[in-house]
């Protein structure tokens, strides 16, 4: 064909090209030999040649019913069936199959690095009984899916067609496949068809052998040839309700020798309840930290009982007896990064430890977990670079239920083998963090209270503020002697949550949930009816410091004295917050979540205690004004905001007695975020801001006296002036 066509430039012009060639072979039918449409499209030396390729598929694909597509040897146990035999027809079957295998996998031939094959396309037959695909290999080794569910079509850096059908009675996918060549040419793109694939479905896993899917490739034209596996290394969306486990008992039994050793020094409280691991709620699963190494550790099995995505697969009147014992065998996989010199692995041939690296180490470990003691002690296999060592210990000690710290247990990772041994580790001990399923549900409704008591607080905080502006608009007297600076602090308090939180108020922020979110509209919609009060709060704020500075008709020396008073005071706090910062940071190690406090972060929280004495600069005015200070303050205002800021001191007592503290700040009331808290804090802040109310209550009702030097020296030259 030839046409025209466009293209937009860089510059925002249109450019045209004239005499623009495609060319396309289409395959009529397509066929394991001919699967591919291909072609160019050419023109002038500014478009050049674009080559183009597709994979046919489509329901008119023709079988070839010459050869069908031999099996493979198979595994050694029979694949699964129960999924698939409740599934019915064949359609049905071709459909499940479709959706599993459509995924990324690793070819392993002995402990040769292959690239990686993704299967892209997949069609089944309008019978349901034969089906055709499309493979990919890329040279990346990387275990990763970014991307690929979104592209319909992929080219790496070489393919594979392939079709063939569903063995029933081998419950095995058998195909044959040929080898394309990329990128194609018009004409036999396909060289190699001496290509057997099987799939199925695993109905027996172990500890080294966890497969949702598996595979195998060889060569179909020669005898006693050597397999290719393929392994589904990632977490598939397989169901494994059909799936058993088959426990190693060498491994079981080690682990309860241990197991013996430690609990046998364990005295058990009444009142301590752990976690039973027999509900799907995700108690089993946890992660662990420690010096430069995290890592997350995934229950396989639990009893009998297979586990996926935390759900525990459908269970049958043996694993329902399983799991009422107080000792229960389970399985897990480890996954952690460490430095090269945590876990030291001396080489034969030299003296020294290898150098300092990061390297993800997994642990593939079998066990038992004791539901009254909280203790869960394994024996594995350490797969790292080069070497597998299955003489490694895991033991951890779950938290009580009850527990009110906010570490989820400890733990231990250790060698069995003697410290001369090449594979010898030094032990690392590590601490979880997390929290217990019931624990997040009370943390959800902890927040949801939070939420409304700190739309309530800023609530309160706009009556007050209405209240004083009516109180000055009806005693004139009350503008002058209002302190400025003191309003000037309480607006920052509500200016402050704005502008960080501004996208908020004038922006989507769904972009920041994912896009199916079902709830991503109410949560944004929660964000802005949360800081609607705060925006109202600060525009009568606004009001109230605009009817204090244009009520002033005298000189503000006043309020400079307290200006000089405040500000180099605030400036000492913050210099104080920010010595001891960094004292604490020397101090200190990273906490168990992977971040430390920022001096910017303490800052703030200082600011918070700027706040708490809100009623510093107002007393300091008066005792400057002396006998001419006014009411100007509302007992409404000073009192209101004096509670609404002792009651967060006062919950903040209250959540430490009840609720468990996170690992990381959940706290939207009383947020360390906002104030300082803590125990000290809790005492001498409340005793502080009540006794800055008090005094300006003393100093609204009782005579006014001089209390200052400044004030004495301008009073005598007033009354000299009216002697003469």
């Amino acid at each position: 064909m030839v046409g025209t066509g466009t293209e937009h430039a860089v510059d925002g012009s249109v450019k045209q090209y004239h005499d623009a060639v495609l060319r396309l072979h289409v395959p009529s039918p397509p066929s394991l030999a001919d699967p591919l449409v291909s072609g160019s499209m050419e023109g002038s030396s500014d478009l050049g040649t674009i080559s183009l390729l597709a994979y046919a598929g489509g329901d008119h694909y023709k079988y070839d019913d010459s050869g069908r597509a031999a099996c493979s040897p198979g595994p050694s146990m029979l694949p699964a069936s129960g999924s698939l035999r409740a599934l019915g027809g064949v359609n049905s079957v071709c459909a499940h199959l479709k959706e599993q295998l459509m995924i990324s996998y690793r070819l392993e031939h002995g402990r040769t690095v292959l690239p990686r094959m993704r299967v892209n396309q997949m069609q089944c037959s309008a019978d349901g009984a034969a089906l055709h695909a499309y493979a990919v290999l890329f040279n990346d080794t990387r275990p990763t899916e970014r991307g690929y569910r979104r592209r319909r079509f992929l080219v790496g850096d070489e393919a594979l067609v392939a079709d063939g059908h569903w063995d029933e009675s081998r419950r095995m996918l058998c195909l044959r496949a040929c080898r394309v060549t990329l990128p194609a040419p018009a004409s036999a793109p396909v060289v190699d068809c001496g290509i057997g694939m099987s799939f199925w479905l695993p109905a027996v896993w172990t500890m080294r052998e966890k497969r949702a899917v598996a595979g195998m490739l060889w060569n179909s034209s020669q005898a006693d040839t050597e397999s290719m596996s393929i392994i589904d290394d990632q977490r598939s969306n397989a169901n494994i309700s059909d799936v058993k486990y088959s426990y190693n008992d060498t491994m079981l039994e080690e682990a309860r020798k241990h197991h013996q050793k430690i609990s046998n020094g364990k005295k058990m409280i009444g009142s301590d309840s752990f976690p039973d691991f027999n509900s799907s709620n995700g108690d089993a699963e946890f992660s662990f930290q420690a010096l430069d190494i995290r890592g997350q550790a995934y229950p396989v099995t639990i009893g009998l009982r297979m586990v996926a995505d935390n759900i525990l697969a459908d269970d049958d009147a043996s694993s329902v007896d399983d799991m009422k014992e107080d000792l229960l065998n389970v399985s897990y996989v480890i996954r952690y990064s460490a430095p090269g010199d945590k876990i030291r692995v001396r080489p034969s041939n030299a003296a020294h430890y290898s150098n300092y690296s990061v390297e993800k180490r997994k642990i593939l470990a079998e066990g038992i977990y004791d539901r009254k003691r909280g203790i869960l002690c394994m024996v594995g296999c350490q797969e790292r670079t080069g070497s597998t060592d299955c003489q490694t210990l895991v033991t951890v000690q779950f938290a009580s239920l009850g527990s009110k710290v906010p570490e989820h247990g400890s733990g231990a990772i250790s060698s069995l083998r003697d410290k001369t041994d090449r594979l010898f580790f030094a032990k690392i001990n590590f601490t979880m963090h997390g929290m217990y399923s019931a624990q997040v549900a009370n943390a959800i409704s902890r927040m949801d209270m939070e939420s409304v008591m700190l739309v309530a607080s800023t609530t309160l905080s706009c009556v007050f503020t209405i209240l004083q502006i009516l109180h000055t608009k009806r005693n004139p007297e009350a503008a002058p002697a209002t302190s400025v600076t003191m309003l000037a602090v309480l607006t920052m308090e509500f200016l402050a949550p704005l502008v960080l939180n501004s996208e908020a108020l004038f922006a989507s922020r769904r972009s920041q949930y994912h896009e199916l979110h079902p709830t991503s509209r109410r949560i944004e919609m929660n964000e802005v009816m949360m800081r609607a009060p705060t925006l109202i709060a600060f525009v009568l704020q606004l009001r109230l410091l605009q009817l204090a500075w244009s009520g002033r008709r005298t000189s503000t020396m006043s309020e400079w004295t307290v200006l000089w008073i405040c500000l180099p005071l605030y400036a000492l706090g913050g210099i104080v917050a920010a010595v001891v910062h960094v004292i604490n940071a020397r101090a200190s190690t990273i906490g168990m979540a992977g971040w430390r406090v920022t001096i910017w972060q303490d800052l703030v929280s200082y600011a918070g205690l700027i706040l708490d004495g809100f009623l510093l600069p107002q007393v300091i005015l008066n005792a400057s004004l002396g006998a001419s200070r006014a009411r100007a303050i509302s007992p409404w205002f000073y009192m209101g905001g004096t509670m609404l800021r002792l009651m967060p001191h006062a919950y903040d007592v209250v959540r430490a007695q009840i609720y468990k503290p996170s690992m990381r700040s959940s706290k939207l009331y009383a947020s360390p975020h906002d104030d300082l808290f803590g125990a000290a804090w809790d005492m001498v802040i409340p005793c502080g801001v009540a006794l800055l109310a008090f005094l300006l209550f003393l100093q609204q009702r009782l005579p006014g006296t001089e209390s200052l030097p400044s004030q004495r020296s301008r009073s005598s030259g007033y009354q000299m002036v009216s002697n003469i």
